[in-house]
């Protein structure tokens, strides 16, 4: 009660100080506030800078860094230059009310931009790169994500205006103070040249008698008096905490005198050295990025570059690819429509522009196509009992490759083993985790390590393919769709711009649309190789964020089911049954219904069902329904409780994909069922800690699984690298060498099977040919400012490439780092080069250097059949601006 009786009386003497000299009162206040909002510019500046600095710390070779690291705040400290020349007492007070009005919105900006920065640097791992933000989506979607975050930006931010409030008296009297020592030169000069220049002034401006005779303002005395004084600035504070204040002192005037001489030098002293460095310190973006200050991240984009991959001081060339393109006038087919379907525009033949990606002028291209289809696959389709007339498509959200399935003693599991005490895991949950993803094992049938029973499934494992090093084309959930969807790799551009540009290949969906045009399909037969095609597209999430919506009907599909449809009141199984699970939408299981109807619907109408599903469960926040986490690691504390909800989430979409076997058994169609999985991208969260792939390069965020399953079909375990574009060029594959197509429809997927640039996973992996390496590229979120390279020859080494000027070059060795504890990052490629030569023999160089070219061509190349112009696209911005 005291307490309270305390404030009380404060606000009240406040309250009244203010009714009686209200003046008084905005001077007292702005007398406050120009200290702290001073004081809360500098510990935002600061505070960015040194974790912008931290976070790129090895990026630069330590030589240099220590160099040049001290002009890396040549911008921060001209920024609060200018703060302190608008923090300081004016005796007109409409001018303070400016000053308050600059200074009070732009203090608080950059302590919001900085706590943004640190809390999403601390939940990610990465920085926050305000030029994509610029881009932010604002659907409902994308405004929760952010709100994920806010918890983190509002401790941030609370400790620093705490901070500030403590900080401000001694940060605002300290920098008044230097800033005083700084003017000295300048006062000193105009001592000198002031009475040569007064007489001058005088006989050009005259002065009137009365003005001549009028006493002077005391303000103004008092002013002119301190501009007189060397010792003296306009802030006592400053002066007091560098002692350079007349004011009374013990010392001897000589001592003084001395101290202030001393003082004046060292700081005068440093603050040359200061702008010496950074006037001689050489021009380079790199510099450019580490010095720029807070405010400025929005402005300056580092993005401009006569080429989207530098390679600028390294050595050697491609000769090959000089003038070289994909692009080629579509292919004359005769069984293709006068009309051009939808997805098949280049067929135009009114367009005598329009080209084509035409594999076989893909310098980068090696076909597998001549190769027999491997022997144990070649064996079951040779039989007859492979039939394909369904295909379910999982695409599996943020789904790392290691635990499909779990595996004992692998990084995880030992991930999981150190936290608990003595770093053994209780035996309970051995249980737990022998069954967390006994589904992934029964499909892949890739030994873990656990002993169960096989009552679950009545047999060891499912039949297919199962690739054991996959990699994933983009790390940014709608471009992986869009690569496994359509054979493509997504377009090198932030964030889902492929649905506002020309997707260069036909989708699956088109593809079935184009097989279904053929003169022998028909709906009157029960022979289903001659049924035509219906695609469908589920996920129990919403569909807005990042436009979505206007992707999947461009990636052929007609029929969707998503959060939008299912919460209608006219929805069939309305109302939904389960509360949302993350900010994006409902539980898979909200599927069940619509999944039931769309196969008896396929059965009923003589149809074949192309059901494409996204899961979305394993999504940051990791919720499951009724919150039944069950305790798998054994401390919550930091990252842990992560990931204890990430596995929590794996082992309920486990579940669901058991669910959705029991759903084709129970429809009788599973044996005609071939079932796809991949996952769009993995998590580095057990690795790093990182939530999110966005703007993370570590290898946990691409190594993702890809299954391609059927019952008829033998267990099959892929060790080559691929990658997930290739699943559309062996689906048709399989649908042609199984038979499972109508004679008409197998011509013509014969001819669409050869127009991808990815290669058959059902026959075997052409690494190399005649010199050239099968590469794979991986756009990685949100896709305009990394690109990663990889070679099917060479998969130990991981390049990622920097197409803006704001990110690093990295390259690891997987073979002998598979976790990228020790990855090595550099700002150039021939520091890169330089850091990579030190601990590797010339021919790891030269593959360096290649997989810089070769990137650099592709990007351009990439461009070209996304008919995608970055020029345009600010060109476009200006206009829009203007």
């Amino acid at each position: 009660m005291k307490v309270v009786h305390a404030v009380h009386a404060y606000l009240s003497n406040g309250i009244r100080r203010v009714r009686q000299s209200p003046a008084e009162t905005l001077d007292a206040v702005w007398d406050f506030a120009r200290r702290y909002f001073f004081t809360l510019a500098f510990l935002s500046l600061f505070l960015a800078k040194l974790l912008h600095l931290y976070a790129h710390l090895y990026s630069l070779p330590l030589p240099r860094f220590f160099l040049w690291g001290l002009t890396f705040f040549f911008q921060d400290v001209m920024i609060l230059l200018l703060f302190r020349i608008l923090c300081q007492k004016v005796a007109w007070r409409p001018g303070a009310a400016v000053l308050a009005i600059l200074v009070i919105p732009s203090s608080l900006i950059m302590s919001f931009m900085a706590a943004a920065n640190t809390s999403f640097y601390v939940f990610t791992g990465a920085e926050i790169h305000w030029r994509q933000a610029k881009a932010f989506n604002g659907d409902a979607a994308a405004i929760h994500t952010l709100l994920s975050g806010l918890t983190g930006f509002l401790i941030v931010e609370g400790i620093l205006l705490t901070i500030s409030l403590f900080a401000a008296h001694s940060i605002h009297a300290l920098t008044g103070g230097i800033l005083h020592v700084w003017a000295w030169p300048v006062r000193w000069l105009w001592a000198r040249v002031r009475p040569h220049v007064e007489p001058l002034m005088q006989r050009f401006w005259p002065r009137s008698k009365s003005e001549a005779t009028d006493l002077p303002d005391p303000r103004i005395y008092e002013q002119i008096n301190m501009d007189d004084n060397d010792d003296i600035s306009d802030n006592e504070e400053g002066d007091h905490l560098l002692n350079t204040a007349q004011m009374p002192n013990r010392l001897p005037e000589s001592k003084r005198v001395t101290d202030g001489v001393l003082q004046r030098s060292i700081i005068l002293g440093l603050f040359s050295l200061f702008l010496f460095l950074r006037f001689m310190r050489p021009w380079d973006p790199i510099y450019m990025y580490m010095s720029t200050t807070l405010p400025l991240t929005t402005v300056i984009e580092g993005a401009e570059r006569h080429s989207p991959v530098d390679t600028t001081g390294v050595p050697g060339n491609l000769n090959y690819l000089e003038r070289a393109t994909a692009l080629r006038p579509a292919p004359h087919w005769s069984w293709m429509s006068k009309e051009p379907l939808s997805g098949f525009e280049d067929w135009d033949q009114s367009d005598p522009l329009a080209v084509h990606y035409n594999p076989n002028e893909d310098p980068l291209h090696i076909s597998n196509l001549d190769q027999p289809v491997l022997e144990e696959i070649h064996k079951a389709l040779s039989s007859g009992e492979v039939k394909i007339k369904h295909i379910v498509f999982l695409k599996l959200e943020s789904a790392r490759a290691d635990i499909f399935p779990l595996q004992k003693d692998s990084f995880m599991y030992k991930r999981i083993a150190e936290s608990w005490k003595d770093k053994k895991i209780p035996q309970e949950v051995v249980d737990r985790l022998a069954n967390l993803t006994r589904t992934a094992e029964f499909f892949t049938n890739f030994p873990t390590g656990f002993e169960h029973d096989d009552s679950r499934f009545g047999r060891k494992a499912y039949g297919g393919i199962s690739a054991r090093d996959a990699i994933t084309s983009a790390t940014y959930t709608l471009k992986s769709l869009t690569g496994s969807f359509c054979g493509v790799t997504p377009l090198v551009a932030d964030f889902n711009r492929e649905f506002d540009h020309h997707i260069y290949q036909p989708c699956l969906p088109h593809i079935f649309d184009a097989l279904s045009q053929q003169p022998d399909i028909t709906s009157e037969t029960d022979d289903f190789t001659k049924w035509p095609w219906h695609s469908t597209f589920m996920m129990s999430v919403t569909e807005t964020y990042d436009n979505q919506d206007k992707l999947t009907p461009l990636l052929g599909f007609r029929d969707k089911q998503t959060k939008e449809t299912i919460i209608k009141p006219e929805a069939k199984y309305y109302p939904v049954k389960s509360k949302e699970v993350n900010y994006y939408g409902y539980p898979e299981t909200e599927l069940r219904g619509y999944i039931r109807d769309a196969i008896d619907d396929a059965e009923r109408d003589h149809h074949r069902l192309f059901l494409s599903h996204l899961t979305s469960t394993t999504h940051h926040p990791w919720g499951v329904p009724n919150d039944a986490f069950e305790e798998i690691m054994g401390s919550k504390s930091g990252s842990n409780n992560d990931m204890n909800r990430y596995l929590n989430s794996v082992g309920y979409v486990d579940d669901w994909l058991s669910e959705l076997i029991d759903i084709l058994e129970e429809k009788g169609v599973a044996n005609e069922t071939l079932f796809v999985m991949a996952g769009d991208h993995g998590l580095s969260l057990p690795n790093d800690g990182g939530i999110t792939p966005y703007d993370n390069p570590h290898v946990g965020s691409f190594k993702v699984p890809i299954v391609i399953a059927h019952p008829q079909l033998p267990p099959v375990q892929i060790d080559t690298p691929v990658i997930n574009s290739q699943i559309v060029p062996t689906i048709i594959d399989l649908l042609i060498e199984s038979a499972s197509l109508s004679e008409d429809s197998t011509r013509s997927a014969r001819d669409l099977r050869s127009l991808y640039e990815g290669q058959s996973l059902i026959r075997p992996q052409v690494v190399e040919h005649e010199g050239r390496e099968s590469w794979h590229f991986t756009v990685m979120n949100t896709g305009g400012s990394w690109l990663s390279v990889r070679s099917a020859a060479r998969p130990e080494f991981r390049l990622v490439i920097p197409l803006v000027n704001d990110v690093e070059w990295r390259f690891s060795d997987v073979s002998k780092d598979p976790n990228e504890l020790k990855p090595i990052e550099r700002f150039s490629l021939a520091d890169l080069a330089a850091a990579v030569g030190q601990e590797y023999d010339e021919k790891t160089l030269e593959w360096l250097y290649n997989a810089s070219y070769v990137a650099n061509w592709w990007v351009l190349e990439n461009w070209d059949r996304w008919r995608y112009s970055p020029k345009a696209k600010e060109e476009a911005k200006e206009d829009k601006g203007h």
